[in-house]
C-alpha cells in the first residue's frame, strides 16, 4: 500500500458511499497521514529545500549550508504543514478525520473485524491464489452489524480501562516529591 493508492480509494470508493456528516476513524499508517505541505529533511537535496523556503516567503542567502537550510526549515514550520491529504478530502465532503493516539491500535474496531476476516482465511485457505479472493470476499460479507458492534464496544471498553489507569498513576505519580538537600557527609554523596 501506498498514499497514492489509498487516497485514491479514499476519494472514489470511501468518500461517495458514506452518509453525510460522518466522522472516519484513522490509524497512523504512513499511507494514511501524508502530509499537504510536507517540510523538507534532511534526505532532501538543497535545490528542494530551497525552493520550499523560498515558497513560504523565506528570504534564503545564495551561498549556504544544507544544515542551515534545515535550521531555516525548523524556524518556519507551521502547524498548517502537518495537515494531512486525507483528512482535507474529508473536510471538502463534509466529514472528519479522528485520528488514533500513535500506536493504539486496540483502540480501532476495525483491527478486530480484521481479525475475524484473517481468521476466517486462515481456517479455510486451500493455498490456491485462485480461491483465495472469493474467499476474503466471503469471509467480509459474514461480519455482520453485531459483529460491528461488538468491536466497538470492545474497543470503548478498553479506552474506560486505559484512562481510568491512567488517572490512578497520575495520582501516584502527583504524590512523587523528591526532595535533595545537601548531605552533611561529604563521602556519602
Amino acid at each position: 500500500m501506498n498514499a497514492e493508492t489509498f487516497e485514491k480509494w479514499f476519494t472514489n470508493q470511501l468518500l461517495p458511499n458514506i452518509p453525510p456528516a460522518s466522522i472516519i476513524v484513522m490509524d497512523n499508517a504512513p499511507y494514511h497521514s501524508r502530509k499537504i505541505h510536507k517540510p523538507p529533511t534532511a534526505a532532501d537535496n538543497k535545490a528542494t529545500i530551497r525552493k520550499w523556503l523560498e515558497e513560504k516567503g523565506i528570504a534564503v542567502p545564495e551561498v549556504i549550508l544544507k544544515t542551515n537550510l534545515l535550521h531555516l526549515v525548523s524556524q518556519h514550520v507551521s502547524c498548517a504543514d502537518t495537515n494531512y491529504d486525507v483528512d482535507k478530502m474529508a473536510s471538502d465532503n463534509g466529514h472528519k478525520v479522528v485520528r488514533l493516539p500513535p500506536y493504539h491500535c486496540q483502540y480501532n474496531p476495525i483491527e478486530l473485524i480484521w481479525g475475524q476476516v484473517k481468521d476466517y482465511v486462515a481456517k479455510r485457505n486451500t493455498f490456491k491464489l485462485a480461491s483465495l479472493k472469493p474467499l476474503i470476499e466471503e469471509s467480509i460479507t459474514r461480519i455482520t452489524k453485531e459483529n460491528w458492534r461488538d468491536a466497538i464496544k470492545h474497543a470503548e471498553k478498553l479506552q474506560t480501562e486505559d484512562t481510568a489507569r491512567d488517572v490512578v498513576v497520575d495520582g501516584y505519580i502527583d504524590t512523587l516529591i523528591i526532595t535533595f538537600t545537601p548531605s552533611d557527609d561529604e563521602d556519602s554523596s
